[in-house]
């Protein structure tokens, strides 16, 4: 039998929100496996003088757990 779990992340770039979300999956990606898919659940934006600096998301992700090995004694 096979579980998920989800877990909520948050990630920035100074580009865009498609590459904010791209680099929590990639980052987590190095850790997680079988990573089935994303949920955007909040943007935001840093501004300086006037302009747009950092693009921020937060994300939550989904992940399979896998099978629990049963140990026979």
């Amino acid at each position: 039998m096979w579980v998920s779990k989800v877990s909520e992340l948050i990630g920035s770039s100074t580009e865009s929100f498609e590459r904010a979300a791209s680099s929590v999956v990639s980052r987590a990606h190095t850790t997680l496996r079988g990573i089935t898919g994303i949920e955007v659940l909040e943007k935001s934006c840093q501004v300086q003088d006037d302009r747009i600096v950092e693009y921020r998301v937060r994300l939550r992700l989904v992940f399979d757990v896998a099978p629990r090995l049963e140990q026979r004694w």
